[in-house]
């Protein structure tokens, strides 16, 4: 088993819940309110393993909605206790959610790809240290918000051509590319190593 201290930062939508098909917008979007959250089915049995292997886990997730006035504070609040209820059901344990609640256009620091979540996730956190901290995600927001705060990062499921491109416009690529957290747990916790 590899030894604990290190950081785990998880995106949420597309990582640990299903995104919503939003018919005004034509592209997947976050749950609005906690009816509408579907954990993924093997999200709570992995995060338990992650948790048993000594791992710390955290939430940075970007949740613009109630700013953009789709839904209300309270109802996204909601939707992410329910998946931090459904995430944890099998004694996995999240230590931590950073939540930004701004738009893109109001540029502040922590939404990704700012590494302002991900810094205020490991400082909430010193037992573990920075080094092997992982930023998980699904899009290559994630993946350069990571490489900011200077941690190793994992992009999970299919590539999207413009995540691609992104990427490679900014000469980055991820020290993990997986199917899904099932794929990236196994290959931290069976040894992994971030690639060079």
């Amino acid at each position: 088993m590899k030894q604990p201290g290190a950081l785990i930062v998880l995106d949420r939508d597309g990582v640990l819940n299903r995104l919503l098909w939003d018919p005004a917008t034509g592209q997947p979007d976050s749950p609005m309110n906690a009816s509408q959250v579907q954990v993924l089915p093997w999200v709570a049995s992995v995060l338990r393993r992650l948790t048993d292997a000594g791992y710390g886990l955290a939430i940075a997730t970007n949740q613009p909605a109630s700013a953009k006035g789709k839904t209300s504070r309270e109802q996204l609040l909601a939707a992410h206790e329910r998946v931090l209820r459904a995430a944890q059901s099998q004694g996995g344990i999240i230590l931590s959610s950073q939540i930004c609640l701004h738009r893109a256009e109001d540029w502040c620091s922590c939404r990704k790809p700012h590494p302002g979540l991900i810094l205020q996730a490991v400082a909430a956190h010193p037992e573990f240290s920075l080094h092997g901290c992982w930023m998980v995600g699904d899009r290559a927001t994630d993946v350069i918000a990571g490489n900011a705060a200077g941690v190793n990062t994992a992009l999970l499921g299919p590539s999207v051509a413009a995540d691609v491109a992104l990427l490679a416009e900014r000469g980055l690529k991820p020290c993990y590319h997986g199917t899904d957290l099932r794929d990236f747990a196994e290959f931290l916790v069976e040894g992994g190593r971030a690639q060079p």
